[in-house]
Order: C-alpha cells, then sequence, then structure tokens
C-alpha cells in the first residue's frame, strides 16, 4: 500500500499544531519540506506570532534567524513585533528582536528609541540606536536632544497663553 504524500496545506496545518503545542523546533522542521509560498508564509508568520503571544523572546528570535526567506515573515505584525515587547516593558527583548530582524529591523529599532524618549529614557534611546547606521544615529540623537529645548518652549508659549488670553474677535 504506497504511502499519501502530504500536501503542503497538511503540511502547514501540522507545523502549527506542533507550534501550538510548543515544540518550534519541530514545527520548522515540518515546514523545511514545504514548496508553496503561501503555506510557507503562513506557517513561518502562525509560529511567529504564536511564540510572541506566550512571550518568549528566544523562540522568536530563533524563528526570524531561522527563516530561509524573510518575505515570508514581512507583515505589520512582524515590523510591530519589537514595539509589542517594548510596550510590555521589555526594552532589551525588544531590541534583541529588532536586531535579529536585521535590514528589517531598522524602523523597528528607531520605533522602540521614539517609544522610549516618550518615557523619557534617554538611555534607552541611545541603546536601541547603537544597533544602527553612525549618521543615521547621530540625526536621531540630534532631534532627540532637541525635544526637551522645544518642549520647554511649548510649554512656556502654553503658560503665557493662560496669563494673557488673546483678545476676542467678538469685542
Amino acid at each position: 500500500m504506497p504511502t499519501q504524500t502530504p500536501t503542503d496545506e497538511q503540511l502547514k496545518n501540522q507545523a502549527i499544531r506542533q507550534a501550538l503545542a510548543g515544540d518550534t523546533v519541530e514545527a520548522r522542521q515540518t515546514v523545511s519540506g514545504m514548496v508553496d509560498r503561501r503555506c510557507l508564509r503562513e506557517a513561518w508568520q502562525m509560529m511567529l506570532f504564536i511564540e510572541s503571544e506566550r512571550g518568549n523572546i528566544q523562540a522568536v528570535k530563533d524563528i526570524i534567524v531561522s527563516c530561509p526567506d524573510p518575505s515570508l515573515l514581512a507583515s505589520h505584525f512582524y515590523l510591530e513585533l519589537p514595539q509589542v515587547f517594548v510596550k510590555a516593558g521589555d526594552r532589551s527583548g525588544a531590541i534583541e528582536i529588532a536586531k535579529a530582524m536585521g535590514n528589517a529591523g531598522v524602523l523597528p529599532l528607531i520605533g522602540i528609541a521614539a517609544h522610549l524618549a516618550q518615557d523619557g529614557d534617554v538611555e534607552g534611546v541611545r541603546e536601541a540606536l547603537s544597533h544602527i547606521d553612525e549618521d543615521l544615529r547621530a540625526m536621531i540623537m540630534r532631534k532627540v536632544n532637541a525635544y526637551p529645548q522645544k518642549c520647554d518652549r511649548l510649554e512656556s508659549l502654553n503658560l503665557a497663553g493662560q496669563v494673557a488670553p488673546p483678545a476676542s474677535l467678538a469685542a
């Protein structure tokens, strides 16, 4: 009796079940036998989503690094993944994930830096930006360093507006 070869759809479903069961190593092995790009994309993205929901930074990094074609992971969720971790309070995990993303991680690193700048975490901003191109980093740091000065000027304008309200057009 001949053995039927599983279809890519069946392999995708098997890989997702394995990932849900916590066995991402087996799930990655399962997808290695797939050819259909749509199925591959769905499987890789689902593995990434499952591990990110678990908050498993190492597994997320492993999935990103082991994916044979980064375009299989490309999505809004993928690019926002580091932000999910930084908003959850895991700055170092967010930075690790963005670094694992290679060139696709530059924009997320800038987003992490922006988030940390809003929180007033200048050291975190420097840490996030230390992993991007030196010229881009210098430009961003100039903007970050100028930000408190702009806030002070805006604050003084707001206070001045409260002390002396503008004349009414009805008068």
